[in-house]
């Protein structure tokens, strides 16, 4: 917990100086697009019943009790600005650009070029897909976060699809938040968002994960 605490902390510390750094990157330099993603989802298992979507988070019977909107597209919106994920998944040079609308389903996954008609020559994007709150009454609760990650080079050569595409889900437990009754919701909160942030290093892990050698024949 005193991880994630120090985490979101360091993360709020360091927010103007990494901004002032991106705002004054070069005209024509590199360029990370970032969007958030729609409202917090939810699934639980209970003993008896479970498995709805979404019954936790709009107020089912029966579901643990969420705070209205807890983890909206502008709470995201100023994680990602805080969090400058660029140098979380190894690209520091890279300018910070965070889209303050989430993407549809279908602009995400039909879109074969940019998702935005910026002409930087060396761009990236990396998309919040999902964000679901996970409980289970055997293993806790958990914040799992669906990201994707494309690569469209590095401007030697601009490339009209991207040259590498990445997605994977990642999760991270939560010990506070939903908050029981006696539990601080400011803490609760923090607990979410930290968990939030804590998942883009999870991610970042899988993305730089070096590719596994193939087996000789």
């Amino acid at each position: 917990m005193f991880r994630r605490v120090l985490l979101l902390a360091v993360v709020a510390a360091s927010f103007s100086a990494n901004a002032a750094r991106a705002q004054e990157a070069p005209p024509g330099g590199c360029e990370l697009h970032v969007w958030p993603s729609g409202p917090l989802n939810s699934v639980y298992q209970g003993w008896i019943h479970g498995g709805i979507v979404n019954g936790a988070v709009t107020g089912r019977d029966g579901y643990p009790e969420v705070p209205p909107d807890p983890l909206g597209a502008a709470s995201q919106t100023a994680l990602l600005d805080r969090a400058q994920p660029q140098g979380i998944i190894g690209r520091d040079s890279y300018r910070l650009i965070v889209h303050a609308e989430p993407l549809t389903s279908r602009e995400i996954r039909t879109t074969p070029g940019r998702l935005t008609t910026d002409g930087a020559q060396c761009y990236a994007e990396l998309i919040v897909d999902d964000v679901f709150l996970q409980q289970d009454v055997f293993h806790g609760s958990y914040l799992k976060s669906s990201l994707r990650y494309r690569d469209f080079g590095d401007g030697v050569a601009p490339a009209a699809t991207p040259v590498r595409v990445f997605g994977s889900w990642v999760k991270t437990p939560l010990r506070l938040f939903p908050p029981k009754e006696g539990v601080d919701r400011e803490a609760a909160s923090n607990d979410l968002k930290s968990a939030y942030v804590e998942n883009l290093t999870r991610f970042a892990e899988a993305l730089n994960k070096p590719a596994k050698a193939k087996r000789g024949k």
